[in-house]
């Protein structure tokens, strides 16, 4: 029976705490307290919404800085593999170049080789030799 009446009491309690602003109306200090809340909550999200939009901007300026620093860097790459591409052509240029003249100088020097028993009668005086009738023709003893 002590139970029962306990049971009643807090019943009774809870349900005066939930009837009473009903039935006495608002307290000044508590709608006070409730707008305060209310104002607090809204800076609060008034604030939330300015960071989020900071943050969000913040991101799009280091995208497009990642983009435009991608982008110099390609370029960069470009004009170097290009810068470097015409310096192997040139190398390859001038080594065949060098190849050519040594060719060339191979050859003269067979063709000397090939003259040089002639070569004794351009002293003898029959026209043979650098300055004889063989040297207008490129076969020459001099080598190139």
């Amino acid at each position: 029976m002590r139970f029962l009446i306990a049971f009643a009491a807090v019943l009774g309690y809870a349900s005066a705490g939930l009837i009473a602003p009903l039935v006495y109306g608002a307290n000044a200090g508590d709608v006070q307290a409730a707008a305060i809340d209310a104002t607090v909550a809204a800076q609060d999200n008034a604030r939330a919404i300015g960071e989020s939009q900071a943050r969000a901007a913040e991101a799009v300026i280091q995208h497009n800085t990642e983009a435009v620093r991608q982008v110099a860097e390609t370029n960069r790459d470009l004009h170097e593999n290009a810068y470097w591409g015409s310096l192997a052509a040139s190398q390859n240029l001038v080594a065949a170049a060098q190849s050519q003249a040594a060719a060339i100088n191979g050859i003269a020097a067979a063709r000397a080789a090939h003259l040089a028993p002639i070569a004794p009668l351009a002293y003898a005086g029959y026209g043979y030799g650098a300055h004889g009738l063989v040297a207008p023709y490129g076969l020459g003893l001099r080598a190139w």
